[in-house]
């Protein structure tokens, strides 16, 4: 029987000048924090709400690390078409 092994993924710099460990390291006081809060317990939908939203920051910044800012468009175009087809800049 073959089992397909997932093939390693080119790796990239995250940010110019930036080193990957020192990037988590910044990450860990906050996931600490939510952890800590966690463990005080959860009595209102106010709470989870707030750890809710810690934890989703914490993912964007830990998906930042790997894979660095999400490009922005140099030009966006003024106008796109409803379906797509067409646009001015």
């Amino acid at each position: 029987m073959h089992h397909d092994h997932p093939r390693p993924v080119a790796l990239r710099s995250a940010q110019p000048n930036s080193n990957l460990a020192d990037q988590l390291e910044r990450i860990t006081p906050r996931f600490d924090e939510l952890t800590q809060r966690a463990r005080l317990g959860v009595v209102s939908s106010d709470d989870y709400n707030v750890l809710e939203e810690m934890a989703q920051g914490i993912a964007s910044d830990l998906l930042t690390a790997f894979r660095g800012g999400a490009p922005r468009a140099a030009r966006p175009p003024l106008y796109v078409s409803a379906d797509g087809t067409k646009a001015v800049w």
